[in-house]
């Protein structure tokens, strides 16, 4: 039959393709490391169908004791790329050991072996093995980063091959099925190479979502988050400010904002220079997240000003969380200025507790608050007045 060198070659033309798409992720460094695991993971799964295009195959014993190792080899080197990935240790004795009980099957097969049944269980365990502990590193290094549903999305493309596996080692068993010689011209390797171009569809299509959807996250946090101190920016803060003023108005529960403002900054710049600056804007955005909570918001607001957001906090826990940020920023200790500084800051601090309050209004009473404290002498908290309830609904 014709048709079979034809599929043979549409099979290798993908793998050429999709290796080719790994290196040139690689040059343009998206994901590097893992792109170049994963272009060596393709080739290894094309090499035995590019032999297989040859006018003189080996016998058929060697053809598919062939054909499984560079599937085993192809599989180790896609989960060495999801370990680089998912910035995991790389497990390289287990990878060892994979590649040698194939290498001990495949070799028992060919020399001693009458019946391909050994080598077809025994690679096929193999390559399920290394495909389910894929998918349980994309699931546990891509938890954090997007949550446990996307992670198990991530992971099923995986999973779904590594139960491909099983079944394929499952059906070595039953009266029948065991695959013909492992020839262009056999009829039955038709299902083979619809089976091989599946699989590579499968398992690069969530590859790709992988990178696309990190370098999307990526891209997203940079435009979001201040590239020095990798605080919130000014435009993130404005909208949590308008949902919290929402929040308010269904629920009626407080919030309260803190703008805080580095004492003396210019003088920090003109004694020790701007990288000394720079150094300090980040240790204070360091302290004030540590000290912050977890449903806190924290923001550079530009230049030396920050805000911090308290979502359900009255003026007392306000108070309390600006005496808490006062004495984390005095205990500043930042070797990289490479001058020995104090820092401090002013805190100005408005609870938004009347329901309905402009948020302009209360960016009004907090930046009145913040300027008496620097007036009150600086290193200091000083809380805004509350809003009236007439105002508030003016």
């Amino acid at each position: 039959m014709q048709s079979e060198p034809l599929l043979l070659t549409v099979t290798l033309a993908q793998q050429v393709f999709f290796c080719a798409s790994w290196l040139l992720a690689a040059y343009l460094r998206l994901a590097r490391r893992p792109a170049l695991h994963w272009a060596v993971a393709t080739a290894w799964a094309g090499l035995p169908l590019g032999l297989l295009l040859l006018p003189h195959l080996p016998s058929a014993r060697w053809a598919a004791v062939l054909v499984n190792l560079c599937w085993v080899a192809s599989f180790v080197a896609l989960r060495r790329g999801i370990q680089a990935f998912g910035h995991l240790a790389y497990s390289d004795r287990e990878h060892v050991v994979v590649m040698l009980l194939g290498l001990l099957v495949a070799a028992a097969v060919a020399q001693w072996g009458s019946s391909k049944l050994p080598l077809v269980l025994g690679t096929s365990l193999l390559m399920a093995w290394t495909l389910w502990r894929c998918a349980a590193e994309i699931r546990s290094s891509m938890q954090a980063e997007f949550g446990a549903r996307v992670a198990l999305w991530f992971a099923l493309p995986t999973m779904a091959v590594a139960a491909l596996m099983v079944l394929r080692a499952v059906a070595g068993w039953l009266p029948g099925s065991m695959p013909a010689p492992i020839e262009v011209r056999a009829p039955v390797h038709i299902g083979m190479l619809f089976a091989s171009m599946a699989l590579g569809v499968m398992i690069n299509a969530g590859l790709l979502v992988m990178v696309v959807g990190r370098l999307v996250r990526r891209l997203q946090f940079q435009s979001e988050h201040d590239a020095l101190t990798g605080l919130l920016g000014r435009r993130p803060m404005d909208k949590l400010l308008h949902a919290e003023a929402l929040r308010q108005a269904r629920s009626g529960q407080p919030y309260a904002l803190l703008s805080l403002d580095i004492d003396h900054f210019k003088h920090i710049n003109d004694r020790c220079g701007h990288a000394a600056g720079d150094a300090m804007l980040v240790c204070v955005a360091k302290a004030l997240r540590r000290v912050a909570r977890e449903v806190d918001s924290v923001a550079r607001m530009g230049g030396e000003e920050f805000f911090v957001l308290l979502p359900g906090t009255d003026r007392a826990g306000a108070e309390q969380a600006a005496h808490r940020m006062l004495d984390a920023v005095r205990q500043i200790q930042c070797p990289q200025t490479g001058c020995a500084l104090t820092v401090t800051i002013s805190i100005g601090v408005a609870v938004a507790s009347a329901s309905g309050e402009p948020v302009q209004d209360l960016l009004r009473r907090v930046d009145h608050a913040l300027y008496a404290a620097k007036l009150g002498g600086r290193d200091r908290m000083e809380c805004a007045p509350p809003c009236a309830p007439a105002s508030a609904l003016a």
